[in-house]
């Protein structure tokens, strides 16, 4: 292999390791196979082990990580023949055929790719513009067994939002929970810059007061204090102010939980999250509290109290009520804010065949 389809190669996955995942885990890795094989493998033990059911976090990482290394593939002059017969860590492969180009649509999303960010800032309280909604609705294209929509309304988003950071609540009072997330916070600007797996604290845009809060808050007999004086309740009704700024909760809906699926939500959902930066719009993932409802479903509740479970399917069907759809599966919220105080940055990719 000459050294200019090398790189090529190494182009292709870059651009996929820009793909969101669940606490910036990474969960991918990368297999080339002579003379034009590109294979995508899952990492599923790098997501969080209460909330990944069915792997399904894991799977949206993936999905959207083949979006953008489709879309860069295009740009490099491929035409990438993309199958999904995979079994066991391997989710996609790609053969890389010549001929490929990207469409005007495809181009502002291909210029969006490592443009986009989370951010978690509150967004301005004003309505999404007719023609940046019909562009994330565009985008997001029509894909057989997926529902997307946007709820606008804001006595819905109130609503939501507030059943939504439930997770907050929880996730504050529960040591199972709450040692998960914090060892998934970092707060070295150096780590960061290193591509760490994780949450930098900058971040999550916490005001100077409530950062130096997390550090003691990760201390669990602190936070366990804290939860009996009511901190929990309080900061999810702040985070549910904060989402319900949003112009819009968009939200995924399935026919069918399975692996096929997820990967195709986690290329819809980056399809709109690149709209949404090449118009100028902000984004953030918020649906914990559904991820967390399928696990306690599941049965996989043993870390939960019975009161929490009672909470998180109380919250569920809220945001059921709120949505009216049955089994509402990933959502975010999307607007227009100022640019994040900081972002994650990623590893570089290691390709198996790349020398």
């Amino acid at each position: 292999m000459d050294v200019e389809y090398s790189e090529k190669v190494v182009k292709i996955c870059a651009a996929a390791v820009a793909a969101p995942s669940g606490d910036n885990s990474q969960p991918w890795r990368f297999v080339f196979r002579a003379p034009d094989v590109l294979e995508f493998h899952a990492i599923p033990e790098k997501d969080n082990v209460l909330l990944n059911v069915d792997e399904s976090g894991t799977l949206i990482a993936l999905g959207a990580a083949i979006q953008n290394a489709e879309l860069e593939a295009k740009a490099l002059g491929f035409n990438p023949e993309v199958q999904y017969d995979g079994e066991n860590s391997l989710i996609a492969t790609f053969i890389l055929h010549k001929g490929g180009i990207l469409s005007d649509e495809e181009k502002n999303l291909h210029q969006a790719i490592l443009l986009r960010h989370s951010n978690r800032k509150e967004y301005k309280k004003i309505s999404l513009a007719g023609e940046d909604r019909e562009y994330l609705l565009r985008a997001a294209g029509k894909v057989p067994g997926i529902s997307f929509s946007l709820v606008e309304e804001q006595e819905s988003k109130n609503l939501i939002s507030r059943a939504l950071t439930t997770m907050e609540e929880i996730a504050l009072k529960n040591k199972s929970l709450h040692n998960l997330f914090f060892e998934s916070i970092f707060w070295s600007k150096e780590q960061n810059v290193a591509g760490g797996s994780g949450l930098y604290i900058r971040t999550l845009e916490l005001p100077p007061p409530a950062r130096l809060l997390f550090k003691i808050l990760r201390y669990w007999p602190v936070a366990n204090l804290l939860a009996q004086i009511g901190l929990p309740k309080m900061v999810a009704e702040i985070n549910a102010k904060q989402n319900a700024s949003a112009s819009a909760l968009g939200v995924l809906a399935l026919d069918k939980f399975n692996r096929a699926s997820y990967v195709e939500a986690g290329r819809l959902l980056e399809r709109v999250w690149l709209a949404a930066t090449s118009r100028g719009m902000s984004l953030q993932i918020v649906t914990g509290l559904l991820f967390l409802a399928r696990a306690v479903e599941r049965g996989n509740s043993s870390a939960f109290s019975i009161e929490e479970c009672a909470s998180v399917r109380e919250a569920y069907s809220r945001i059921q009520e709120g949505l009216k759809v049955d089994e509402p599966f990933l959502m975010f919220r999307v607007g227009y804010a100022t640019s994040p105080s900081a972002v994650s940055f990623r590893r570089a990719p290691i390709i198996t065949g790349i020398r």
